[in-house]
């Protein structure tokens, strides 16, 4: 198995599953608006300064939801789909939208870098002619 792959792969699940850890933070808040775009996901959480993340959504029970269900699609493609033609393109996107509804700050960044190692592994596999 290429080592990119497994790269991109990896760093797709854990973006998924470490942005899905911040909804049953947002839940628990309950049906309230958060108080700024950027909050703490966990606020209890003093060691990580409460989880830093952002919404674009005005409620926090709503937010932890599509959390949740976003991070684990994202897990789920970067598992089973990240080789795909334009599976890195959907990881970039997915990520993005995990950001936007509360998957915390720092698992984009580990998204957004899953994404470009697959992009630059089907372009390789492209450029190359080969098959995955």
């Amino acid at each position: 198995m290429n080592k990119l792959k497994v790269l991109a792969s990896a760093l797709g699940i854990f973006t998924g599953l470490g942005g899905a850890s911040h909804g049953p933070g947002e839940i628990l808040q309950g049906n309230v608006a958060p108080s700024n775009i950027v909050f703490q996901a966990w606020p209890s959480l003093t060691a990580l300064a409460g989880e830093p993340a952002m919404t674009i959504i005005p409620n926090l029970l709503v937010t932890g939801i599509l959390t949740i269900i976003v991070g684990v699609l994202l897990a789920v493609w970067a598992a089973k789909f990240i080789s795909r033609k334009h599976g890195g393109l959907v990881v970039i996107l997915l990520t993005i939208v995990l950001l936007l509804v509360g998957g915390g700050l720092m698992p984009a960044l580990f998204g957004i870098a899953a994404g470009v190692v697959a992009i630059s592994l089907n372009h390789k596999r492209t450029k190359s002619g080969g098959v995955d």
